[in-house]
């Protein structure tokens, strides 16, 4: 795993201790989110700890190094915040996370028509942002392929 050589550049703490508080307070309830999207089934966790590291970056520059280097999720935050991008096997599981959960929620639990349709978009966003993001081993071959 790469280590992070400079906090400083990456860490911009808020001088207000109501912001820093508001931030840390999020950046705790996001983390808690992501990290049960890793244990929980069609709940992604990725996109919660990338809020919850961007939170703490202006508020706990602790909590931030401490994300940042974690052994189960820091090299992905290190890889998306560098442009690296998505592992392939991340992007397969939160694709098809999302495409289970939202089919089995506006097949199961929702009579709206409306909140079925909702529901269906914001799974397609999601779906599209993923896909979007670059994949890290096609970046990582890209990037050895590059003579510089």
């Amino acid at each position: 795993m790469a280590a992070i050589t400079s906090v400083e550049s990456e860490v911009e703490v808020s001088r207000s201790a109501a912001v820093r508080v508001f931030y840390g307070l999020f950046g705790f309830i996001f983390l808690g989110i992501g990290i049960a999207g890793f244990v929980l089934p069609g709940m992604p966790g990725t996109i919660f700890l990338l809020v919850a590291v961007y939170l703490f970056s202006m508020s706990n520059e602790r909590m931030y190094q401490w994300m940042m280097t974690n052994g189960l999720f820091g090299q992905e935050l290190q890889d998306f915040k560098s442009g690296m991008g998505i592992a392939r096997r991340v992007k397969i599981f939160a694709v098809t996370s999302i495409v289970l959960s939202v089919g089995l929620s506006t097949a199961l639990a929702l009579s709206n028509a409306w909140a079925r349709a909702g529901l269906i978009a914001f799974g397609l966003v999601g779906i599209v942002y993923i896909l979007k993001q670059p994949t890290r081993e096609v970046e990582v071959a890209r990037r050895e392929s590059t003579p510089g």
